[in-house]
């Protein structure tokens, strides 16, 4: 144990110490491997290191949130040059099998499974140790890292396992609550469902006091604070964001009632003024800078120091004839957002106004460029679960009836420049999904739950049809040895 815990927490966090100064990270070397796990600090510091190590490329700071999964979520404008695409043409078509994305997706599963084992070992050890805590520290630890738990079971399960809807009781994942190293045995994905909901809702008990409840999120602390533990709640899982999660959880185990229940409880705070719609002036009133990611909306985010590095590898037009990820010209300027009634879509859509910039006759995807002012905390952000979500839930979940959602549709539409629809359908809410989401990583996994085709381009008969073959990813090589 000491050896896998000492290779995570000197060589993996050594090399973010100098990223995120929001999580008030200092060098690992200075601190000995009993003291982190013998004081308050040194708990902070280990969960510190596990948001980071978040960020890396297999996991939310490239395959799953821009890359990889949005690809599979038709996000992109894929090409079938190899010289210029490469293993990407083999991903649009699904074909999971080749070496590359065999082996892709292994390190996409290792390292999940490797910081939900660092999650067990920091709840172990907070259970039996005799640190005195300050405050709620010790209930906010144990919480959060609880919910990062769950957050990385889910991912694994929404990737890996059958499709929910159709096939609950399928072999799915394993599901780890205690640190191990002998690999435990797959679980159906109903029973892993269960565990899922169950960490959420102990989390949110021990994140009942937490900060944000009574003063938000905090992202301005005194000169004098001796730490920052308390501040920047949208940079960790808080109360708010393990109701989100739980929301979007629900919602893909098929469990309307609570969905809704959970979706409008972040609303109801939204509307406290806890996390306010982004202020028009920010995005559309200053085109030099605007908040492209809609700060104030991001219920939970990452921070990546180098974020714009997600759009230097990915987005930037000075790429060509290098590959660079965007929309499909047709279906973004006629479908997505301009497709009038029968899509909702709408070209004065702050989404795609301030999003979406035009070099020659292409638009290319700006979400994660660079703000002038690169020192503010808002150019650090990766959004993981944001307020125009909530709103997009709420209305699935109401009613058996899509079109009672309706007035959640639009109030949410309202915040984003356009006028409110008419009437609601399931195809308008996924094309709503798709302005709200694009560039996060949650598409894939919207067609996935309700088992749709996958919108690639405006041309229908292009879209490929919803299958087991195209929604569940094989289990990597890692796993089936074992």
């Amino acid at each position: 144990m000491k050896k896998i815990f000492t290779l995570f927490a000197i060589l993996s966090l050594m090399t973010a110490v100098s990223c995120d100064a929001w999580l008030d990270v200092k060098p690992y070397d200075k601190m000995a491997e009993d003291e982190l796990l013998s004081s308050e600090e040194g708990f902070i510091k280990f969960l510190n290191g596990i948001y980071i190590e978040l960020n890396r490329d297999m996991l939310y700071g490239g395959a799953l949130s821009v890359e990889m999964v949005e690809i599979m979520g038709g996000a992109y404008a894929v090409g079938t040059d190899n010289s210029v695409w490469g293993n990407y043409a083999d991903l649009a078509e699904y074909e999971y099998g080749t070496e590359y994305w065999r082996a892709r997706m292994n390190e996409t599963w290792n390292k999940a499974y490797s910081l939900i084992l660092n999650c067990n070992l920091l709840l172990e050890n907070l259970e039996s140790t005799g640190v005195k805590f300050s405050g709620d520290n010790m209930k906010v630890i144990k919480g959060e890292a609880i919910a990062l738990r769950a957050m990385l079971h889910f991912d694994m399960l929404r990737l890996f396992g059958p499709v929910y809807s159709r096939n609950p009781q399928a072999l799915s994942i394993p599901y780890y609550k205690k640190y191990t190293l002998v690999p435990n045995a797959l679980l159906p994905a109903s029973e892993v469902a269960s565990e899922i909901m169950n960490d959420l809702q102990e989390a949110r008990i021990l994140l009942a006091n937490d900060p944000i409840v009574t003063s938000g999120t905090m992202t301005t602390p005194p000169a004098d604070a001796s730490s920052v533990f308390m501040y920047y709640r949208n940079l960790r899982l808080n109360y708010y964001a393990v109701t989100g999660l739980m929301a979007r959880c629900a919602l893909y185990f098929g469990d309307r009632e609570s969905a809704y229940e959970y979706s409008t409880e972040v609303i109801d705070a939204s509307n406290a003024g806890i996390f306010p719609f982004v202020d028009k002036s920010l995005v559309t009133g200053s085109p030099d800078d605007p908040d492209r990611i809609f700060s104030s909306e991001v219920i939970f985010a990452l921070t990546h120091s180098q974020r714009n590095t997600l759009f230097k590898s990915y987005f930037d037009p000075s790429r060509i004839p290098n590959y660079v990820f965007r929309m499909d010209n047709d279906l973004m300027s006629n479908v997505v957002f301009g497709g009038g009634a029968m899509t909702g879509g709408n070209q004065d859509d702050y989404r795609y106004r301030v999003n979406w910039v035009a070099t020659g006759a292409n638009r290319y995807f700006y979400k994660y460029s660079d703000m002038n002012d690169t020192g503010n905390i808002c150019n650090t952000m990766i959004p993981m679960i944001r307020l125009g979500e909530m709103y997009l839930i709420a209305a699935e979940s109401r009613s058996e009836d899509i079109g009672s959602g309706l007035a959640y549709v639009n109030a949410l539409r309202s915040n984003r420049g356009v006028n409110g629809l008419q009437s609601l359908t399931r195809e308008i809410l996924q094309y709503e999904y798709i302005r709200e989401l694009y560039g996060e990583g949650q598409l894939f996994f919207m067609y996935k739950r309700m088992f749709t085709p996958v919108l690639f381009t405006s041309n229908a008969n292009r879209n490929p049809q919803p299958s087991d073959a195209i929604f569940v990813v094989p289990l990597p090589d890692s796993e089936t040895d074992n």
